[in-house]
C-alpha cells in the first residue's frame, strides 16, 4: 500500500478523477440523447427533483442557523465567562431557567453543554488566563482597510490587554508594508498586550500565498512566546487568523473564549465564525452582491451541520494545536480548508469543528470598474474552488491511517468529492441537461417529452419559494444604508435575486469547473491570487 501511495502516477490519477467525472456527467446527456432519450429524460427529472429537495433542506438549515447567529450576537459572552469563573452553578441555574421559559433548541444547547460538566467544574479553564493572538495577513491592503480591522478588535468585548496582534506582511512589497507598520505602531502601540510584526520573504519550494505568509509568521510566534511570554502556556493561547479586511463582531473573542474554556477536549477542536461578506455590499454591483450573499448563507447552513463544516477564511485554533500541526501549510493556496485536513490527520481523525455562530464581517468583491469587479469575482471563486486539490491529499492520508474506521473514510471522502462535484456540475445540469432532447425529433412527440418539460419547469418554479426566506434573512443582516447610497438602492436589492441562475453559472460553476479541469490536466494554481480590497463608503455593521 505504501508503495502505491508514493507513486507519482497514483497522485496524477487522483488529480484526474474529479475533472474527468465532472466533464463526463456534463457530456453524457448530449451523447445519450440521440440513442436513449428516455434515460436522459428520467435523469433530468430525477436530478431536478433531487435539487429541489436539497434546496428545501438548505432553506430548513438556514432557518435553524439564523436564530442562533442572531441570538449569539446579542448575548454578553464576557459576562458569562465571568459568572462561569465565580459561580458556575449560578450560571447553570440561569441557563436552565432560560430553557424552561422558552423551550428552545438554542437555550437547551447552552444548558446541556454546561450541565454535562456539573460535578466536574475543575475541567473548566479560567478565562482570565486566555490570551488571543490575532494574525492579520496583509498584502497591498492600505492603512484605511487595516484601520477598520484594528478598530473592530479594539472595540470588541474582551480586554485588550489579553490580545496580541501580529501583522504579517510580504517582502514583495516591503517598503509599503514598513510604511503601514509605522502607521499601525503610531496608532495602536500600547493598546494591546503586544503588537508584533513579521515580513515574509519568498522561499524556494513554497507556494506564493497566504499559507506561506502564515507559516513564516509562525516562526515569529514561537520566538515571541518563548522569549517574551514564557509564563503563558500554549493551551492558554487562542490563535485567530484574519485577512486585512476582516472585522470581528464585538462578541467574537468572548464567545470564542467561552466555548473554549468549557470544552475538556478543546485542543482537538477548530473554532469557526460565520463569515458575512457584507462590509461593502452596498457599493457592489448586483451579481457580486448575490455571490457574497450566497457564500455567506452557505456558511450559515454548514454551521448547523458541524460534520460538514470546514475551516474557511477566519478561524481559530489553540497554539497547542498549531504546534502539533506545525502551523499552516506553505504548499497550497487554500491554506484555510487544507488546515482542517492537516489537523484532522494530526489527531488521527479525532478532530471536530465548532461553529461559533458569531460573525466575522468580510468584504465582498469590488473593483475599480464593473468589468474588473466581475473578473475579480471569477478569480476569487476559482481560488476557493481550488479546494478540490485536497482530494488526492485526503485519499492518500486515509491510506496512511489504518486506525481511522473505514466507514468514516468513505463518508469523509464522499463529502469532499460530492461537494466540489455538485459545485461544478449542478448549475449546468439544471440549465442545459434537457437541451439534447430538443434535437431528437421522434422523442419530442412523446408524452414523456411533454412531462419532463412540465415537471422540470414546475419544480424549478417551486424552488423559488426558498427565495423568500433568503430575501428576508438578507435584509435582517444587511448593514445600515450608508449616506452615499440613496433609497432607490433598495429596488436593486430586491431585483438582484433574479440574477441567481446567471451568477450560479458564471461566478460559481464555471470557475469551479476550471479549477477541476486545471487539476485534471496538471495546470495547477500555484500562486495565491489576492482579492483587491475596494471600499467606496464607510463600513457599518448590523449590531
Amino acid at each position: 500500500m505504501k508503495r502505491i501511495i508514493d507513486k507519482k502516477w497514483f497522485t496524477r490519477l487522483l488529480e484526474i478523477i474529479p475533472g474527468a467525472l465532472a466533464w463526463s456527467i456534463l457530456i453524457l446527456p448530449f451523447v445519450l440523447a440521440p440513442f436513449l432519450p428516455k434515460i436522459v429524460a428520467y435523469f433530468v427529472m430525477a436530478f431536478t427533483l433531487y435539487w429541489f429537495v436539497k434546496s428545501l433542506n438548505m432553506m430548513k438549515n438556514l432557518f435553524r442557523s439564523f436564530p442562533r447567529l442572531w441570538r449569539n450576537m446579542k448575548i454578553n459572552w464576557l459576562d458569562r465567562c465571568k459568572l462561569l469563573a465565580d459561580e458556575p452553578k449560578k450560571l447553570l441555574d440561569k441557563l436552565e431557567s432560560d430553557y424552561l421559559k422558552k423551550h428552545g433548541r438554542r437555550e437547551f444547547i447552552d444548558y446541556e453543554e454546561l450541565k454535562n460538566l456539573e460535578g466536574h467544574y475543575d475541567l473548566i479553564k479560567d478565562w482570565q488566563k486566555i490570551y488571543h493572538l490575532v494574525i492579520i495577513a496583509n498584502y497591498k491592503e492600505n492603512i484605511e482597510i487595516l484601520e477598520t480591522t484594528f478598530e473592530a478588535i479594539v472595540n470588541s468585548n474582551y480586554p485588550n490587554d489579553r490580545i496580541i496582534i501580529l501583522l504579517a506582511g510580504e517582502g514583495r512589497e516591503k517598503a509599503d508594508f514598513l510604511s503601514r507598520k509605522s502607521e499601525v505602531e503610531k496608532r495602536y502601540g500600547g493598546v494591546f498586550n503586544a503588537l508584533i510584526f513579521n515580513v515574509h520573504d519568498d522561499q524556494d519550494g513554497e507556494v506564493k500565498g497566504k499559507g506561506s505568509n502564515l507559516y513564516s509568521a509562525s516562526k515569529k510566534i514561537r520566538s515571541f512566546m518563548k522569549n517574551e511570554r514564557p509564563e503563558v502556556a500554549a493551551e492558554d493561547v487562542l490563535v485567530t487568523t484574519l485577512d486585512a479586511d476582516h472585522l470581528v463582531h464585538r462578541e467574537y473573542f468572548s464567545r470564542l473564549t467561552y466555548k473554549y474554556i468549557i470544552d475538556p477536549n478543546r485542543d482537538r477542536k477548530t473554532y469557526q465564525p460565520v463569515p458575512l461578506l457584507f462590509n461593502n455590499i452596498w457599493d457592489a454591483p448586483a451579481p457580486n452582491r448575490i455571490a457574497a450573499i450566497s457564500s455567506s448563507f452557505f456558511q450559515m447552513i454548514e454551521a448547523v451541520r458541524p460534520f460538514r463544516l470546514r475551516t474557511f477564511a477566519a478561524h481559530t485554533q489553540s497554539l497547542q494545536t498549531l504546534l502539533i500541526t506545525d502551523f499552516w501549510s506553505n504548499q497550497t493556496i487554500v491554506e484555510d480548508g487544507h488546515q482542517y485536513w492537516r489537523t484532522y490527520f494530526a489527531y488521527n481523525g479525532d478532530h471536530e469543528m465548532v461553529a461559533l455562530f458569531v460573525p466575522v464581517y468580510q468584504d465582498c468583491v469590488l473593483g475599480s470598474t464593473r468589468i474588473v469587479t466581475f473578473k475579480n469575482q471569477y478569480l476569487q471563486m476559482r481560488r476557493w474552488a481550488w479546494g478540490i486539490s485536497d482530494f488526492p491529499f485526503v485519499v492518500k492520508e486515509y491510506m496512511r491511517h489504518p486506525e481511522i474506521p473505514f466507514g468514516e473514510k468513505v463518508l469523509q471522502v464522499f463529502r469532499l468529492f460530492s461537494g466540489h462535484f455538485s459545485w461544478s456540475t449542478a448549475s449546468f445540469l439544471l440549465a442545459f441537461a434537457w437541451l439534447p432532447l430538443l434535437f431528437n425529433a421522434s422523442f419530442q412527440d412523446t408524452v414523456l417529452a411533454h412531462n419532463v418539460t412540465y415537471f422540470s419547469s414546475l419544480i424549478m418554479n417551486l424552488a423559488w419559494i426558498s427565495l423568500v426566506a433568503n430575501v428576508w434573512f438578507f435584509f435582517l443582516l444587511l448593514p445600515p444604508r450608508p449616506k452615499s447610497s440613496g433609497r432607490y438602492k433598495y429596488i436593486g436589492l430586491l431585483l438582484q435575486w433574479f440574477l441567481i441562475p446567471i451568477v450560479a453559472l458564471f461566478f460559481s460553476a464555471i470557475p469551479a469547473l476550471e479549477s477541476q479541469t486545471r487539476l485534471m490536466i496538471g495546470k495547477k494554481l500555484d500562486v495565491f491570487w489576492v482579492t483587491p480590497k475596494v471600499r467606496k463608503s464607510e463600513v457599518r455593521q448590523r449590531d
